[in-house]
């Protein structure tokens, strides 16, 4: 008899890869391919209380993705960056370590994407929480206003990537859907396993350092799974060809 856990796992397993020139002529171009990209910053990836080596692991494929969109058309402006920005008394620090705090290298996007940041047009919303919708860019528009507006432009695709799959991945992507369906706007929300990335902290960890523990293999599998439930199109991979 199948178990719901060995179901799920083989649902995941079989999620079919999708390609750039896919997605681009689904959408009937290049300019209406958006790629958000989810706390790729310092504080998950390379430093921190909450930095992750098995979150880092998704920079290079992200940044390899990145460059294969601009080189197929994508608009620099149609990249976002969602980017955890603290003040030192959030109130997220009471179930999170501090993390990320603005002004500190933690809050800093990760090297390899910094020239992508620095491109023309290119979005980065701040944000004071695991959701980014209420995120703040330099012009004072939320990315909640900012989605409004790019969903009244007509049929388009999101790429959603980063950290962590079960916390701001899971939360952005669907805030992206569920806005969608509420504006009743034709919005197609991508997540690839490839580009995703959770942390893991083992029960013995976990004892030790007084916190809940969390296993990385099983939190992706589930919440890639409830993306997938949520209508949003999660798949293996996004290739070039």
């Amino acid at each position: 008899m199948t178990t719901f856990l060995s179901y799920i796992k083989e649902t995941v397993d079989q999620f079919p890869s999708v390609s750039i020139r896919d997605l681009v002529q689904r959408v009937n171009g290049a300019n209406r391919v958006y790629l958000v990209f989810v706390d790729i910053i310092k504080g998950f990836c390379e430093t921190g209380p909450l930095s992750s080596k098995r979150v880092n692991e998704m920079v290079a494929p992200v940044a390899e993705l990145a460059d294969q969109l601009l080189n197929e058309g994508m608009p620099s402006k149609n990249i976002v960056f969602l980017n955890d920005d603290h003040p030192a008394n959030a109130v997220e620090f009471a179930a999170f370590a501090p993390h990320c705090i603005r002004g500190t290298a933690e809050a800093e996007v990760v090297d390899v994407l910094k020239p992508i940041q620095e491109l023309k047009g290119v979005q980065t919303f701040k944000k004071n929480a695991t959701n980014g919708l209420f995120g703040v860019n330099d012009q004072g528009q939320t990315f909640h206003a900012w989605l409004e507006e790019t969903f009244d432009k007509g049929e388009s695709v999101f790429i959603v990537v980063g950290d962590c799959t079960d916390l701001c991945i899971y939360q952005n992507a669907m805030g992206i859907r569920l806005l969608a369906n509420e504006k009743n706007a034709p919005v197609h929300v991508v997540v690839s396993k490839e580009h995703v990335r959770t942390y893991d902290l083992s029960v013995e960890q976990a004892k030790q350092l007084k916190a809940l523990a969390h296993d990385g293999d099983f939190m992706d599998l589930v919440f890639l799974y409830h993306m997938k439930l949520n209508g949003i199109e999660v798949v293996s991979s996004i290739t070039h060809a």
